[in-house]
């Protein structure tokens, strides 16, 4: 594969940054066929995801990501896979709160349940090595960028009633974090008029620390995804 296409590929990937989710998968499902050739094809991509977070207090909560692939042909056996998740959930319940409730407050309330939304957006990298045409392996590094992190606040008050309190706790988590990521590959041909479907299942290891440089516990965050890929390829008449 030359230089310029496998900078095609990366600069296609940055350049989704700039795209809204709407118009992103709008443009795959419209244009995906017509720009697949023998060497590329796009793809979206959907699937859950389960957090595990280092030191840090709390429970797992299942989140889910989205996001569009492109993948390049290198040779008969490895490929090169680029991914834009615009959506990677990294949530998680029962955890112990950030930001402090007043003393007022706390003197009205009963019982307190915590837990952070917290939404990722995930650039993968990654070298897929095919053992056939069914199953394959990838691997390589991912950056993400920290989209969303909000502590919600359900609050059970001495009175009987009920209250949510939504507050930004990006400051807590730092904006940027790198990991690298281990998967392996099903391939169902001849599912979607002949195209096939792919079911990933992929671990993500976290190399960086994601809690803010001022935070007194550092932690890293693993991510177990399973994802089921709709390619966009070229396919012959014999499909």
């Amino acid at each position: 594969m030359s230089r310029q296409k496998i900078i095609t590929t990366i600069a296609f990937i940055l350049f989704s940054i700039s795209i809204c989710h709407g118009q992103a998968a709008i443009l795959v499902l419209i244009f995906g066929d017509k720009v697949a050739s023998e060497k590329f094809h796009l793809s979206l991509d959907v699937g859950a995801n389960a957090s595990f977070y280092e030191n840090a207090p709390g429970d797992v909560q299942m989140g889910w990501n989205f996001g569009l692939g492109t993948h390049t042909k290198i040779s008969e056996k490895f490929q090169l896979v680029a991914e834009f998740k615009m959506i990677s959930d990294r949530s998680r319940r029962n955890t112990p709160k950030i930001l402090p409730v007043s003393e007022f407050a706390d003197s009205l309330i009963s019982e307190i349940n915590t837990s952070w939304n917290i939404r990722y957006i995930d650039v993968p990298i990654l070298v897929r090595y095919s053992v056939s045409d069914s199953w394959h392996f990838s691997t390589g590094p991912q950056i993400s960028f920290l989209n969303r992190a909000t502590e919600i606040t359900e609050l059970d008050l001495k009175n009987g009633n009920e209250a949510t309190i939504n507050q930004d706790i990006k400051n807590a988590f730092r904006s940027v974090n790198y990991s690298w990521a281990f998967e392996v590959v099903k391939s169902f041909g001849k599912v979607r008029e002949g195209k096939g479907l792919d079911f990933r299942l992929r671990y993500v290891l976290g190399l960086s620390n994601v809690a803010a440089k001022d935070a007194t516990v550092s932690s890293r965050v693993d991510v177990l995804q399973f994802i089921v890929t709709i390619p966009f390829i070229e396919t012959d008449g014999k499909n």
